[in-house]
Parts: structure tokens; C-alpha cells; sequence
């Protein structure tokens, strides 16, 4: 339902947590870095080339991992106050998911998946 903003997102905001939890930061700090990872990756589309885990998805993931030491860095080293939380993150993530038009939810009918398709039919 929510495509690539769920999966990467997800992904970044838990390996932003552990990160920050690894390096010594508070348990605030962990949220925000968790709240951060999540997002920075609201309403990606989830166009995979031809319905593959591979493309765009593989380089997104890799992109997402640096944003997670990011995320981390920056709370560690900021004062740890935020206005929005985790769960707020969560929420929003699954309102956006669904007012996502469907060509962008794992269909392969829109976004860069269109674009390669349309280019291979020339």
C-alpha cells in the first residue's frame, strides 16, 4: 500500500536508529534519527523496472543507507528537540501511501518503469 516510501524508508529509519543507539545516543536521539529515515522518504514511488527488485530499488537502498548514517550524525549532534515524532511519520507514511495514485504503488505501469518500457517499444 505503500510502496518504496515503506520499504526504504522503513529500512533507513531502522538502521538510522541503530545506528544512533550503537554510537551512544539517547533514547530521543534514537527516535529522531528513526523519525528522520522515515521522513525524508515520504512519497517515493515505487516504480521497479518490469516488476524487478532491481531497478530503481537496489540503488535506493544503497542511497538510503548513507541517508542513514546521515539521520544518525545529524541527531546525535543536534539538540534532540523535533516537532514531529515517530508515529507521526508512521501516519502520515500511510495517508500519503494511499493518496498515491495507483501507477506509483508497485504496479510497474508508471513513473521509471514506464519511461524503460515505453523505451524498449522505440
Amino acid at each position: 500500500m505503500v510502496g518504496c516510501q515503506g520499504e526504504i524508508g522503513t529500512a533507513c529509519a531502522m538502521a538510522a536508529a541503530a545506528a544512533t543507539q550503537i554510537f551512544g545516543g539517547t533514547v530521543t536521539e534514537v527516535e529522531y534519527a528513526a523519525e528522520m529515515g522515515m521522513e525524508h522518504h515520504l512519497g517515493l514511488t515505487c516504480d521497479p523496472v518490469m516488476g524487478l527488485v532491481q531497478i530503481p530499488c537496489i540503488e535506493r537502498n544503497a542511497f538510503a543507507a548513507a541517508r542513514a548514517l546521515d539521520a544518525s550524525t545529524f541527531a546525535i549532534l543536534s539538540d534532540g528537540r523535533h516537532r514531529v515524532s515517530f508515529d507521526e511519520i508512521v501516519q502520515t507514511m500511510k495517508q500519503t501511501g494511499l493518496d498515491m495514485a495507483k501507477e506509483y504503488r508497485e504496479t510497474s505501469v508508471g513513473g521509471l518503469a514506464d519511461v524503460v518500457l515505453k523505451k524498449k517499444k522505440k
